[in-house]
């Protein structure tokens, strides 16, 4: 057998937790697999993996090997992409997620362009709020708007995103206007679930930055229902600006604590680390740069 397979085998059987699982992300049988793995423990003279009915786990010399394994094939991958970059067009399935209204409002136009530039490529857009797995979802690309902390996926910061804190005048005539990020832990507070640490807010005063940890009765995994119920007049929110700038501009909501802005947030293409760029993600991550890196 091809020592490439066994060796690819190996680490899917690795990364996926057992033989059934990575069968069904490689597409290959779970016979054939374990016909793999055993071939390359036979070639090492080296058992590699620890196998029971319930679970299969790496023995130590397994692990090594694996650690070991994994940047070579992505070297090899990289090497044999960057040739065919040359020679072909990208092909086959292109997996992408973002968050559902900076999708709709600024990726559609970008996508629209991408597809006619490779119409054979067949591309799925995933729209949610959520933090994805890239590796459980098979997603090739994640946009996120976040303050990434450090993972093993790789990151390209593509452009700066404005948080702002915003209320309804009627809210604000009913509640009083905070003049002072203290004075928000008077109001109640409206939260989105997919922002890590959602209830600590971040305020600059003085060049020190300043935490005020909020209260409050609702908890959404959305932003786009965060602004509904700002609309309704239910509380105080931090959001992006650029789902709320409309509304603010008509009046419909007020932007509070101008003077004490901290913004930490960013636009983020994030892929995995230990996968080969191909062609069809390199070639979207470069549009994305394009587009977005001016902004």
């Amino acid at each position: 057998m091809d020592r490439l397979n066994c060796m690819r085998a190996f680490i899917a059987v690795v990364e996926a937790g057992g033989f059934s699982r990575a069968a069904g992300k490689t597409r290959l049988s779970k016979s054939l697999l374990s016909k793999y793995v055993a071939q390359l423990e036979c070639d090492l003279n080296a058992r590699l993996l620890n196998r029971s009915t319930r679970k299969v786990s790496t023995t130590p010399t397994g692990q090594a090997y694996y650690e070991r394994s994994v940047p070579i094939l992505a070297e090899l991958d990289e090497l044999e992409s960057s040739v065919q970059a040359n020679q072909r067009m990208p092909r086959g399935e292109l997996r992408i997620s973002a968050p559902v209204s900076f999708a709709e409002q600024y990726l559609i136009s970008l996508i629209s362009a991408f597809s006619k530039s490779w119409p054979d490529l067949k591309i799925e857009l995933i729209f949610s709020d959520r933090m994805v797995d890239l590796a459980e979802e098979g997603v090739d690309v994640a946009l996120r708007i976040a303050d990434l902390p450090d993972s093993s996926l790789v990151a390209r910061r593509l452009c700066p995103v404005r948080t702002i804190v915003c209320a309804s005048p009627a809210y604000l005539r009913q509640a009083g206007r905070p003049k002072h990020p203290l004075e928000l832990t008077q109001h109640q507070a409206i939260f989105d679930s997919n922002i890590p640490g959602k209830q600590q807010w971040l305020f600059r005063e003085q060049g020190k930055k300043q935490v005020i940890t909020m209260q409050g009765s609702i908890t959404v995994n959305s932003v786009r229902a965060v602004r509904q119920l700002l609309l309704a007049d239910l509380g105080v929110a931090m959001c992006p600006d650029f789902v709320v700038a409309d509304d603010i501009q008509a009046g419909r909501l007020d932007e509070l604590l101008t003077d004490y802005a901290f913004h930490d947030m960013a636009l983020y293409a994030v892929y995995l680390h230990r996968r080969h760029l191909s062609v069809k993600v390199r070639l979207l991550i470069d549009a994305l740069v394009e587009k977005f890196s001016s902004a």
